[in-house]
């Protein structure tokens, strides 16, 4: 049974509140972007979500989207996610 990218969005949003620290990032809209702007994740925040989602969900974001176009809002990385698992 595959996950709902919803549902993923929302598990998502609760690894951005533990890597960053900022608890506001639960309400964070599926259409925000995740790097410039938006939630402005820096380098190092998007390697530990990166590592946490390869080890939660076995995608390796980084080896499949080589541009990394998946991180460009919460909705368009969950997308990318459930269609993997």
């Amino acid at each position: 049974m595959r996950t709902a990218p919803d549902e993923l969005a929302g598990e998502l949003r609760d690894l951005l509140v533990e890597i960053t620290g900022r608890a506001e990032l639960s309400e964070l809209a599926a259409t925000t972007p995740l790097l410039r702007g938006g939630v402005g994740l820096d380098s190092l925040a998007g390697t530990l979500l990166l590592r946490r989602v390869e080890r939660r969900y076995g995608v390796d974001v980084a080896a499949e989207d080589l541009n990394l176009d998946a991180l460009e809002t919460l909705g368009t990385l969950a997308a990318f996610i459930a269609e993997r698992i």
